[in-house]
């Protein structure tokens, strides 16, 4: 999916109001920061590769564009015949990260039951880690990003250049 073009004026709109837009975007970050420490009950670090190895394990299957119905189960997941494992060579190197730093995270993550390793020794997101827990914490992340979403354009909007 193309990103798409902002408005001719976004430049100007974004130098006048650029603390609010800040704020908006940062209150948001912030608060997403928390609630992974909280409420997943992880480091950031530790979460940045448990994302980092979630979207490696299903990229080649959502190429952007890709209609969920041809991809997805009913239940709204990936067939797990379409995950694909990664070597913690590959984690590292994607995540920019040391691979002894990775691999640490990686068994703790592990020994949370966040993630498992297969008999290859690559890494993937347990499946079971879709359970309502965490389909609750992905549902109110998009909430929340989609309500900033029309704040920052609320602000941008309401700034005259």
């Amino acid at each position: 999916m193309a990103r798409p073009a902002p408005p001719e004026d976004f430049e100007a709109r974004f130098d006048h109001a650029f603390a609010m837009v800040a704020f908006v975007a940062n209150r948001y970050l912030v608060s997403h920061m928390r609630r992974v420490m909280v409420e997943l009950g992880v480091d950031l670090e530790s979460a940045f590769i448990y994302g980092t190895l979630g979207m490696l394990n299903i990229a080649a299957e959502m190429p952007p564009g890709t209609a969920p119905s041809s991809i997805l189960e009913e239940s709204g997941q990936l067939p797990e015949d379409r995950v694909h494992p990664v070597r913690l060579s590959d984690l590292s190197q994607v995540a920019g990260l040391p691979r002894e730093t990775v691999r640490r995270k990686l068994e703790k993550l592990r020994s949370l039951g966040k993630i498992e390793r297969t008999a290859d020794g690559a890494w993937q997101v347990c499946r079971v880690e879709a359970d309502s827990v965490s389909r609750a914490f992905t549902r109110e992340t998009v909430v929340r990003l989609l309500a900033t979403a029309q704040e920052v354009n609320r602000v941008l909007d309401a700034t005259a250049p």
